[in-house]
């Protein structure tokens, strides 16, 4: 039997000697694997946040995305839409208040085009403070592409 994704985040943060996650740790030890809700939790440097899609790639129920607040750079979002175009759940992902720019906004119409499992990409709450710049055609391309017309 293979590794939980707790263990295998721990052995992996050992291998890139980086500190574990303390929100990261309780979300990978939960029953359930569908729903990670790591909203205003700082991921960490660039080996922590290679770490994090090798769980996203390996948990293959999981359905609902939040890393809203994470201050995701431009290759962060890349790199997560690359590890989600072939997602076989995901449907929801939340990257609010990030600072995204037109460059994220172009590698998530990419996922919305590629990947038809997912159904939300919400990158435009306006209920609270939201640092994200996705230009509106962007944005409307991306909404065209969920509600598939």
């Amino acid at each position: 039997m293979g590794l939980g994704l707790k263990d295998t985040y721990l052995a992996a943060c050992e291998r890139c000697q980086c500190k574990p996650n303390s929100a990261l740790l309780v979300t990978f030890d939960s029953r359930d694997q569908t729903t990670w809700n790591l909203k205003n939790n700082y991921i960490g440097a660039e080996n922590a946040f290679k770490i994090l899609l090798e769980l996203i790639q390996a948990n293959e129920v999981l359905r609902e995305l939040d890393l809203s607040g994470n201050f995701l750079s431009t290759e962060n979002v890349r790199s997560l839409v690359d590890v989600l175009v072939p997602h076989p759940t995901i449907n929801v992902v939340r990257l609010n208040n990030n600072r995204l720019y037109i460059d994220s906004g172009k590698d998530l119409l990419r996922l919305a085009r590629r990947n038809k499992r997912v159904v939300v990409i919400d990158i435009e709450d306006a209920t609270e403070r939201n640092d994200n710049k996705v230009p509106a055609k962007i944005l409307g391309q991306i909404r065209r592409e969920l509600n598939r017309e």
